[in-house]
């Protein structure tokens, strides 16, 4: 599958004008679920979702742009929304909206551009980071201790190149999700070089800490 994704990639990048500045917007579901146990994606999980032990795909944001263009309509192959599915659990009723509000600013289309943050979702979750999450489920983590493994993970100067997201619940810190910032061609380099060429995160809010939920 990840081959396969690679060489579509490859293709599409040949026709299109890429954002090269973009966040990555990664959800712990099950904080997030914790925090809207109402959510029609939350109601719908079962025992071997992906979901429950992996990061998902909330979305890819090209920086500074909303609603750029009708040019590109947001049509999908059933392949690929089948696996858009599982990386992006509430794809019935968020993909749309991601398309219009942050895919039109991306310049490609829409299946290169969810192939594209599917790549990048699945690399992140290939990372020791991930390891490093699970074993700590449930358990109160520092921005600074986050930040400490991110960078062993990413690399040191890529520590601060991220937002960490939080809501409260009963009077409990969750963490529900992770922004990346990144630069460069996201349908050619690998999540590392683009965590290298972007800049650290700053003037945005950070969440100080809070528990990565479990399942």
């Amino acid at each position: 599958m990840k081959k396969l994704l690679s060489i579509l990639l490859f293709l599409s990048s040949l026709v299109y004008a890429v954002s090269t500045e973009n966040i990555l917007a990664l959800s712990w579901e099950n904080s997030f679920c914790k925090v809207n146990p109402k959510d029609k994606a939350c109601r719908m999980r079962t025992y071997n979702d992906y979901s429950l032990t992996h990061f998902v795909l909330h979305g890819l944001w090209p920086k500074k742009k909303n609603y750029c263009s009708t040019r590109y309509k947001f049509h999908l192959s059933p392949l690929l929304w089948k696996v858009l599915k599982k990386y992006m659990p509430a794809a019935d009723y968020l993909a749309k909206h991601e398309w219009r509000k942050h895919g039109t600013c991306f310049g490609t289309d829409a299946e290169t551009y969810f192939l594209t943050a599917i790549k990048l979702t699945q690399e992140f979750n290939e990372s020791a980071f991930l390891t490093f999450v699970r074993t700590h489920m449930g358990q109160y983590v520092s921005l600074t201790r986050i930040r400490f493994v991110f960078g062993g993970v990413f690399g040191d100067r890529n520590k601060r190149k991220f937002q960490l997201i939080c809501k409260r619940k009963n009077g409990v810190i969750y963490i529900t999700e992770i922004r990346l910032n990144l630069k460069g061609d996201p349908t050619k380099l690998d999540l590392k070089k683009l965590l290298d060429n972007a800049k650290p995160m700053v003037g945005v809010r950070q969440c100080q800490g809070g528990i990565f939920a479990t399942p």
